[in-house]
């Protein structure tokens, strides 16, 4: 008897791939990931999307021409794209005209400024000048007596009214007392030529003040001006300046009166 002959059936082991080798151990490779690499960006203008259009045209099917509805919608889109990049223009044109206005109207304001204040030092010249021989007043306390003997006391009593008394302090030191028979509230002006000083008063310069009481009350201190003849003007950077008397100088900005 012919006894027939099986091959033995072969089985891998276990974890091997078949040949009995082991797999590689360790963790799998990483997946690079794909990209897409950037399509350039670039904005059309007239010219090219006209190259587009004569382009098409050209290698067109001639068994299957461009729908002539398709057409007219590429020739109203390359219309708007001309009426567009003509606004565009317009628009550069437009802000470059105004940043040219608005330069010349800072200019012109900036020649308008200079000019106003060239027209005020001439106003101010011109008015400090009418006042050069009249009686200048500021604050203060400073009396000038010219050499004619006239001077001016100015004060200011506010509501008080009755006798008053003025004292003037000379450059040593030494005093001066006058009377003042009849004070009325408010203010007041005194020419000294015309008052009784104890010594008499010389020319010269002055400091004083002035008691006022009314009937019985003690005497109080009212408000006294300096004041003196305007005898000259200069310039000081522009600024017209006030000589009282012989040695004081005054800006114009603070002249609070001028008296004949």
């Amino acid at each position: 008897m012919i006894t027939s002959i099986r091959p033995n059936a072969f089985t891998a082991p276990t974890g091997t791939n078949g040949t009995g080798a082991e797999p590689p151990a360790g963790p799998a490779a990483p997946t690079v990931p794909t990209t897409r690499s950037a399509l350039p960006t670039s904005s059309l203008g007239r010219d090219d999307f006209l190259k587009l259009l004569v382009a098409q045209l050209k290698n067109q099917d001639p068994s299957n021409p461009m729908d002539g509805k398709d057409m007219a919608a590429q020739l109203a889109q390359f219309s708007s794209v001309e009426q567009l990049l003509k606004l565009n223009t317009s628009f550069d044109t437009q802000t470059e005209a105004q940043k040219a206005i608005a330069a010349s109207i800072a200019a012109l304001q900036k020649d308008q400024q200079a000019a106003n204040a060239d027209l005020t030092a001439l106003l101010e010249g011109q008015t400090a000048l009418a006042t050069v021989g009249k009686i200048g007043v500021t604050n203060g306390n400073e009396l000038y007596v010219d050499h004619s003997g006239k001077g001016t006391v100015l004060i200011d009593s506010g509501t008080l009214k009755g006798g008053g008394i003025v004292t003037a302090t000379g450059p040593n030191g030494e005093t001066f007392v006058a009377d003042l028979s009849r004070v009325p509230a408010g203010q007041s002006a005194y020419e000294v030529s015309e008052l009784t000083f104890t010594p008499p008063l010389k020319s010269g310069k002055y400091t004083y003040s002035v008691k006022v009481a009314t009937d019985g009350d003690p005497y109080q201190s009212v408000k006294t001006y300096t004041t003196g003849r305007i005898t000259g003007m200069r310039y000081e950077q522009g600024n017209p300046i006030l000589i009282i008397g012989d040695s004081v100088s005054l800006p114009m900005s603070k002249l609070l009166q001028i008296r004949s």
